[in-house]
């Protein structure tokens, strides 16, 4: 007995993953992130330093997502200031877009380090290497 075999389906190259729906999705007060332009921009850099495959889509995805959360604070706290009143004792106080911009921020800082790690480990070494993760060049 023989069993009919089949071809695997052909892969075919893109360019980039499309942006999933949620990156580009109107927020509560009308705005629409910059995570999809965040993505965009990640995945070229990875594919420019050939370690588009190493990185997980949900890694970048993440990536994209705190950054542009946090400007998005940013610019609530630019446009409503960095002082709140409390609601119930009225005393000033922090805004708390400055805490989530805060904790925005070292969400950032930690997977752009799991991501320079992931570079760097799949990435032949080259003289300007440092120069190409830490400034993009």
């Amino acid at each position: 007995m023989s069993k009919k075999q089949t071809q695997p389906e052909e892969l075919q190259a893109v360019e980039m993953p499309p942006v999933r729906d949620f990156l580009t999705e109107t927020q509560r007060d009308g705005t629409t992130l910059c995570a999809s332009d965040v993505y965009s921009e990640t995945y070229s850099w990875l594919k420019l330093m050939g370690c588009e495959n190493a990185v997980s889509r949900q890694l970048i995805e993440q990536y994209a997502m705190s950054v542009s959360r946090w400007v998005h604070c940013e610019q609530i706290i630019s446009k409503y200031g960095y002082i709140a009143k409390h609601p119930t004792t009225g005393a000033a106080m922090t805004s708390p877009y400055v805490t989530m911009s805060q904790a925005y921020m070292k969400q950032i800082i930690s997977i752009r380090a799991e991501i320079n790690r992931i570079v760097e480990d799949n990435r032949p070494v080259t003289s300007n290497f440092v120069q190409e993760v830490v400034y993009g060049e």
